[in-house]
């Protein structure tokens, strides 16, 4: 099963998250700040993390990004905003996606497996 880490300080949005990749038979973890994703990337496995940007700060998301990107193996990363980001800027960060709210978030299972997949054929990934 492939483990997620979902990072958003707006309850609701992590409560919709979590169901929509939960019925789509994903393992879903949450945080509910940038601060306590990063303490969970040091002690848990994920194949993918999905972060907000604004969260303690307005670049809160990349020091998720930022951590997640030094695991190995390294898991997959979404940036996900309500405030759309120039690739010129997110790319460097080391993410590897940026889905924008409001788009069809239904679409994220299939969007994350579209990204771990390669990595989760392999058998890679796993702790």
């Amino acid at each position: 099963m492939l483990r997620v880490l979902l990072v958003d300080d707006e309850p609701a949005i992590l409560r919709l998250l979590q169901t929509i990749l939960a019925l789509a038979e994903f393992e879903v973890q949450t945080s509910p700040s940038a601060a306590d994703a990063v303490g969970r990337l040091r002690t848990e496995h994920f194949h993918a993390v999905v972060t907000d940007m604004r969260m303690e700060t307005a670049t809160a998301g990349y020091d998720v990004v930022k951590a997640a990107a030094k695991l190995q193996p390294r898991p997959k990363i979404v940036i996900l905003t309500a405030f759309p980001i120039p690739a010129t800027q997110w790319k460097p960060s080391g993410a590897d996606a940026l889905i924008v709210k409001g788009t069809d978030i239904c679409k994220l299972p299939e969007q994350l497996r579209n990204l771990i997949q390669p990595q989760a054929g392999k058998g890679a990934g796993r702790r």
